[in-house]
């Protein structure tokens, strides 16, 4: 098997994040992708460090997810976005969440580290994502950034993380490699949470 060294971090602020909202469940994962999927990955790690993927509570409860237009249609997920270079880690998570969102948002935990491992004909390309659990405090539901091609949100219960889970990683050839990385945050927040 292939070995996938985790992805330098080139984080900064990853302490900070852990002193002030507690230390993350760390959890390993390894894909078997396609020749498209890892070149995929290897031009997302030449854009960003990491993500931080958001689990947004609304307040009736319920967790925020999105879609985007060129998403196979129904397929809704968690929030999530890119931690550019030499950016603070709980900058990208304000920034990502305005972008998306432009709710004011409280992070409640730091929730999960996943360290993601594509492999592909011998190669490997690792990549991190960094969860946090945030809260709803304010401000009105919009996309801040028409870049992020968001075209709708929904608002689901915890429990129903697990069948958005499912839905990814059910996709078609196409999105399978996309929908079996997205549906572990998925699992994790429900496995933490639930």
């Amino acid at each position: 098997m292939l070995a996938c060294e985790p992805s330098p971090s080139g984080v900064r602020g990853l302490g900070e994040a852990q002193d002030h909202y507690g230390v993350p469940v760390e959890r390993a994962y390894r894909y078997a992708v396609s020749e498209d999927a890892f070149r995929y990955w290897q031009s997302v790690r030449r854009k960003r460090v990491a993500e931080v993927v958001l689990a947004l509570r609304r307040p009736v409860g319920r967790y925020l997810v999105h879609t985007k237009g060129f998403y196979p249609p129904g397929v809704y997920r968690l929030l999530s976005g890119g931690v550019k270079r030499g950016e603070e880690l709980l900058a990208a998570v304000q920034r990502e969440t305005a972008e998306e969102t432009s709710l004011e948002v409280r992070i409640e935990r730091f929730l999960a580290i996943q360290h993601h491992c594509f492999a592909w004909q011998g190669q490997s390309e690792p990549f991190t994502s960094y969860l946090f659990v945030l809260v709803e405090v304010g401000g009105a539901l919009r996309v801040g950034d028409a870049g992020e091609q968001i075209t709708a949100f929904r608002e689901v219960h915890l429990d129903d993380l697990l069948a958005l889970a499912e839905q990814l990683e059910a996709l078609p050839p196409d999105w399978n490699d996309w929908g079996r990385f997205r549906a572990t945050a998925h699992r994790l927040v429900v496995e933490i949470l639930g």
